[in-house]
């Protein structure tokens, strides 16, 4: 077992003790070199690239017989620290082009033309300028949220009382309908009923009037009759019957002339034809839309932006 520093013994504990050490980066070829602050083998080619980087100038690389011979275990440490694309890699680098903090490989690969800087060198200098606006963001997010979910529970109140009220109103406009159409059948009940009583009274008169010509008609027949045998008789009853006769049939003319009654069709009024036909009739929902009343902070895009890339690292 090859001696290494304190600070390489304090942080890594034995991990395999297969000789042989391949590069974090390439991962199949042999590594040439260790670093120290970045805790990574590596190969002839990356170590090369290690040291070209500004970046890594200060840091400590082993070779050779001073390179420990196992894998260090994994760094005791949370999720915070490990890159997105390589869980099992700690974040070493952020990228100021992309806002994006990543790990050795990510170095090697999405970026490797951008300017890269060394987390634990800048964040020295860190006055947590950019904390402070990220936590002003969240409280002012929080509290729109806060003010957003009570506007929502307002509308929704709202909502139920405006679908109680509409209904009531439905049905006192449906009563007030109901209303009028049963007074309307009443006033036209009468009007018919008024109607047949009128005609009724006076074709019963009419027909009084007829029976009793028929009647006296009859009578002035038989009366003829009885005289048949007495020529004298006859000859006076023929004169009275002739009259009577004159006089009957003037009464039944005038009693024709009166037989009639009222003739009448009950005639649908065209507005209400209209609103039976219409799909709307009645009544209709005019829509608006309308807005939860508590206006807010709006947040947008690039008040978003602003608070996340106020703060650089110099």
């Amino acid at each position: 077992m090859d001696q290494v520093d304190g600070a390489l013994t304090s942080s890594l504990t034995f991990g395999s003790t297969d000789d042989t050490m391949f590069c974090h980066l390439c991962t199949t070829v042999r590594a040439s070199a260790y670093c120290l602050d970045c805790r990574i083998y590596l190969c002839p080619n990356c170590e090369g690239q290690h040291k070209k980087y500004p970046t890594f100038k200060d840091h400590r690389l082993l070779t050779g017989g001073e390179m420990p011979s196992f894998y260090p275990a994994k760094h005791v440490t949370d999720d915070l620290n490990k890159c997105s694309d390589h869980p099992q890699e700690e974040i070493k680098f952020f990228c100021d082009s992309h806002n994006k903090v990543y790990c050795c490989r990510c170095n090697t690969t999405k970026h490797k033309g951008c300017e890269q800087k060394y987390i634990p060198d800048i964040s020295k200098d860190y006055t947590k300028s950019e904390y402070n606006d990220v936590t002003a963001f969240f409280q002012i997010t929080n509290k729109t949220t806060i003010n957003c979910l009570q506007d929502i529970d307002n509308c929704m109140k709202k909502v139920d009382q405006l679908s109680s009220s509409q209904l009531e109103t439905l049905r006192k406009f449906k009563s007030l309908i109901i209303k009028y159409l049963d007074q309307r059948e009443k006033e036209l009940l009468q009007e018919i009923q008024l109607i047949r009583d009128r005609d009724l009274a006076a074709l019963q008169k009419l027909q009084t009037s007829a029976t009793n010509i028929n009647s006296d008609l009859n009578m002035a027949l038989a009366d003829l009759k009885i005289h048949e045998d007495n020529y004298y008789d006859l000859f006076l009853a023929t004169k009275r019957a002739q009259s009577l006769v004159n006089k009957l049939n003037s009464a039944l003319q005038d009693i024709i002339s009166k037989t009639k009654y009222q003739q009448y069709d009950l005639q649908r009024d065209p507005l209400v034809e209209t609103l039976l036909k219409n799909k709307d009739g009645m009544a209709k929902l005019a829509m608006s839309p309308c807005t939860g009343t508590y206006l807010g902070h709006e947040i947008s895009t690039s008040q978003t932006k602003s608070i996340t890339l106020k703060t650089k690292f110099y």
